[in-house]
């Protein structure tokens, strides 16, 4: 998946692979800013997984010091209600996640902790 974008990612069969793919080539490209750019397109995919694609650019962006793209602030990449990390009803790791996690991902109604795209 050499030249990954957003888009291949959100239409990858995979969701989560993809991710990873594409953070992990997004840390060794060069030209960063051209692979967050765009948001991704697509007719199909869950609002959740657009979410979280946007939250990774905007966390990458202010990570590598690229300008973040206008894109990931639009209301379309905002989840209507908060999600929690898998999907849990636990009130105590809910708040937990409030607390930890990245406002990038806060900021689209997303918490997932603050190593959501932490590759080792």
């Amino acid at each position: 998946m050499a030249n990954i974008t957003l888009t291949d990612v959100i239409n990858y069969e995979d969701f989560t692979f993809a991710l990873c793919t594409f953070v992990d080539e997004f840390k060794r490209n060069p030209n960063r800013q051209k692979m967050i750019e765009s948001p991704p397109s697509s007719s199909s995919a869950e609002l959740l997984n657009l979410c979280i694609l946007a939250g990774t650019a905007h966390k990458l962006a202010n990570e590598f010091g690229i300008t973040v793209p206008g894109w990931v602030h639009e209301a379309t990449y905002r989840m209507p209600e908060p999600y929690f990390a898998y999907n849990t009803q636990n009130k105590e790791y809910q708040a937990f996640l409030l607390e930890d996690t990245a406002h990038e991902f806060a900021s689209k109604n997303l918490f997932v902790g603050s190593n959501a795209i932490e590759r080792v």
